[in-house]
C-alpha cells in the first residue's frame, strides 16, 4: 500500500481540499491519501485517513469523528511504534529516515537500520517518511516498510503525474 500525506499546517482549508483533489486526479485514486491532523478536511476531500503527529489527536478521537477514516501516527522510535499500535492506530509513519530540511533542527535522520527495527516490532503497516525520493523509496521497501509517505517531493513537483510515475518505476508498483 502506498500513501501520500498532505502536511500543510498553514494552508487554508479550501486550498488543501483543492490540492488533495489534484493529487487524487493525477494518480487516478490508486493510493491512500492522508490529511495531516484535519479530519474535517479528510472527509470533505474524500481522503482515506488522518495523520496525527506525535502530540496530536488520538486514534480514539479520530475514529469518533469517522470510524471509516484510517488513523496514523508519527513515531521516532521502536517504543513509540509499539505504543501507537497498542493505542489503536492503523499505521505509523516512521522517520525521518533520511535527511530532510524540515527536521534538521531535531537531529540526525533515523536511517534504514532503525526503520527495519521498527518494521520487525509492530504488526501494523509502517510507512517511511523524511527525505524520500524515488531512489530512496526502494531502499525503504527493502528495509521492510509497507510503503512510503512522500511529502515535499510531490509538493514541489512541476508535474505531479510524472513524479508519481517515477515512484511507480522505483518501487515496482502501480499507484
Amino acid at each position: 500500500m502506498n500513501a501520500v500525506q498532505i502536511r500543510e499546517k498553514d494552508m487554508p482549508a479550501a486550498d488543501i481540499i483543492f490540492l488533495a483533489s489534484a493529487i487524487r486526479k493525477a494518480a487516478k485514486r490508486k493510493f491512500v491519501l492522508i490529511i495531516n491532523e484535519r479530519p474535517d478536511i479528510a472527509l470533505a476531500s474524500g481522503a482515506n485517513g488522518v495523520h496525527s503527529p506525535s502530540t496530536g489527536l488520538t486514534a480514539k478521537q479520530i475514529k469518533k469523528i469517522s470510524s471509516f477514516l484510517l488513523c496514523g501516527k508519527s513515531v521516532h522510535s521502536v517504543n513509540e511504534a509499539v505504543a501507537a499500535e497498542h493505542n489503536g492506530f492503523d499505521y505509523i509513519f516512521f522517520g525521518p529516515v533520511f535527511i530532510t530540511p524540515a527536521k534538521i533542527k531535531y537531529g540526525s535522520p533515523q536511517g534504514l537500520k532503525k526503520l527495519a527495527d521498527v518494521c520487525k516490532k509492530v504488526k501494523i503497516p509502517v510507512f517511511a517518511v523524511g527525505g524520500i525520493n524515488p531512489e530512496r523509496a526502494k531502499k525503504c521497501i527493502n528495509a521492510g516498510a509497507s510503503g512510503i509517505a512522500v511529502i515535499s517531493d510531490l509538493m514541489t513537483a512541476n508535474n505531479i503525474k510524472l513524479k508519481v510515475k517515477e515512484y511507480q518505476r522505483a518501487i515496482g508498483t502501480v499507484i
